[in-house]
């Protein structure tokens, strides 16, 4: 049979169908199809050679076989490539979920650190109070103790009058 030109195999090696005679490559079957053709050629030139017929016959059956292989592996790829577009697409939505829950959380530390910073600025506002409470209580005496020692002074001007 005719070997396949060079630019041929050169595409094919450049498009990776260069894998050398796979069943169902389409390097195969162009191959099965130039035997298939050269067989034709022989037997018209021999129109009543039995053996040239048969070598037709038997060419034919491979191209088919080989066309058929070929069919099947398209639609491998075509399967396997809409396998490949469910989880991608499954990717993407992971990805959208993850990118939105992080964004979330984000936002959720950045308010509970705005949270903690509030608090912490509340605490060191008490303690400043308590520290000044607790002065003013230690240089003067409850408020109590200074209205009885008040009514009991005003008594004892009320008496001396």
């Amino acid at each position: 049979p005719p070997s396949l030109s060079n630019e041929t195999l050169r595409e094919r090696i450049l498009t990776g169908g260069g894998t050398g005679n796979a069943r169902g490559s389409l390097t195969k079957v162009a191959s099965r199809y130039a035997h298939f053709v050269y067989s034709l050629a022989l037997a018209h030139q021999d129109d009543n050679d039995e053996n040239a017929n048969h070598s037709s016959s038997s060419a034919a059956a491979a191209l088919q076989t080989e066309l058929l292989l070929h069919d099947l592996e398209i639609r491998k790829l075509v399967l396997s490539s809409k396998a490949s577009d469910r989880n991608s697409s499954r990717y993407s939505s992971t990805l959208s979920q993850m990118q939105t829950a992080l964004a979330t959380t984000q936002s959720d530390i950045e308010s509970l650190t705005s949270t903690l910073a509030n608090e912490r600025r509340v605490k060191r506002h008490r303690e400043e109070y308590d520290a000044l409470a607790k002065m003013g209580n230690d240089q003067h005496p409850p408020i109590r103790t200074t209205q009885k020692e008040l009514e009991r002074v005003q008594r004892e001007i009320e008496s001396v009058e």
